[in-house]
């Protein structure tokens, strides 16, 4: 389809504005923190009705245990091609009683409230386009997935095999994610690593016999050094304690010492270095008679900018109503999973705005039709994927 004949999404959702800050307020209101299962399978019931009510050719919930229940929604499942699969996550890191602490409100052309960014805001593009392009017959002719998950926040590890093996399903897949700002979209993410590692020593009196001991603090310190030291900014690779834990009182030699560590990298050779080396520091302990075990791994594979990347952004550019830009980001998200198994992913396309996690996360609203109008843009003119 020529450009010239393609509906004009964008002076569409701009009338749309007003409808999108009511619906991102009332998902805002709808607390779902990481730990609340119950919540956010109140919310996945709430999506799940609201999906057969706009003809969902299927709806599966994903019973879970530890966290909320998955939703995964089907639309168009008759119709050739592969689905284009859209990853939203419900959960967010704000605990119950935040949005009464701080409530939601407007100031200008600013949109604050806890979740609103990271990605309340991102649930709310997808209904809206969903909703509107099936009440316009004829423009939505493929199959279309949603998936709504409710671990990313702490890393997916619940979700991961069903998002892994619904985008080996798709021939293209579009995380919802916030963007920086409207004309961005992220291709590029950084692996997330998180490893523990444990220094064992053996206590004894700090006053009497303190030559008795071996200081589990002072081992852990001697490795510290050697951690930070596996970096290499110029391949974009960080690996940094974060957290320590160390000893019971003051007058005892600490027997046991440990810490959090956090490893971000641009490449997939940098996660098996990382991890080998982190291993060999564990057998080669400082002082005589302390141990160091090492565990953990990477949660989330990297992003690479690739040459699938970089023919699915050119795609991309061809068929959005506005001009794009990539962009690299250090944090993950579910697009790690998706583009690492060379599955085309664009990543970043929820409204833009910032104050992730914070008190002052907050949506640009100038950004819901625009954004709208590119996810929109790609449901309806994505090139056939057959």
């Amino acid at each position: 389809m020529e450009i010239a004949d393609r509906f004009d999404f964008l002076a569409h959702y701009a009338d749309q504005k007003g409808s999108m800050v009511w619906t991102l307020s009332g998902l805002i209101e709808s607390e779902t923190p990481t730990a609340d299962k119950a919540a956010i399978d109140e919310l996945g019931d709430w999506l799940s009705i609201w999906a057969k009510g706009l003809d969902a050719s299927s709806v599966t919930i994903h019973e879970q245990k530890s966290v909320g229940n998955f939703v995964e929604c089907r639309w168009n499942q008759d119709l050739p091609g592969k689905p284009i699969l859209i990853c939203c996550h419900m959960d967010t890191v704000h605990p119950k009683g935040s949005v009464e602490k701080r409530p939601t409100r407007t100031e200008g052309d600013i949109l604050y409230g806890v979740g609103a960014y990271d990605m309340k805001g991102g649930i709310t593009l997808v209904q809206t386009v969903l909703q509107d392009l099936f009440y316009q017959k004829g423009l939505l002719e493929r199959p279309i997935t949603v998936l709504f998950t409710s671990d990313e926040e702490i890393g997916s590890l619940y979700s991961r095999e069903v998002i892994e093996r619904l985008a080996l399903e798709s021939g293209l897949v579009l995380v919802m994610e916030p963007a920086t700002d409207p004309e961005t979209i992220v291709t590029e993410r950084k692996g997330v690593g998180i490893f523990q590692m444990v220094a064992l020593g053996r206590e004894s009196h700090s006053g009497s016999n303190p030559e008795e001991g071996v200081n589990a603090i002072v081992e852990m310190a001697s490795q510290i050094g050697r951690i930070t030291a596996l970096s290499d900014l110029k391949l974009g690779t960080t690996v940094n304690p974060t957290v320590i834990h160390g000893g019971t009182t003051h007058n005892v030699i600490p027997g046991e010492c440990d810490i959090t560590i956090n490893a971000r990298v641009r490449y997939k050779t940098e996660v098996d270095r990382v991890t080998k080396a982190l291993s060999e520091l564990s057998r080669h302990p400082t002082l005589p008679n302390a141990l160091l075990f090492t565990t953990g791994g990477f949660i989330r594979p990297p992003m690479e900018h690739t040459s699938i990347s970089e023919e699915t952004f050119a795609t991309l550019q061809k068929i959005s109503p506005i001009p794009l830009k990539e962009i690299a980001k250090g944090g993950g998200s579910d697009g790690n999973f998706t583009a690492a198994l060379g599955v085309p992913t664009i990543d970043g396309l929820g409204p833009s705005g910032g104050g992730a996690h914070s008190d002052d996360e907050h949506v640009y609203i100038p950004s819901l039709p625009q954004r709208a109008a590119l996810l929109a843009s790609i449901l309806c003119y994505w090139p056939d994927m057959r």
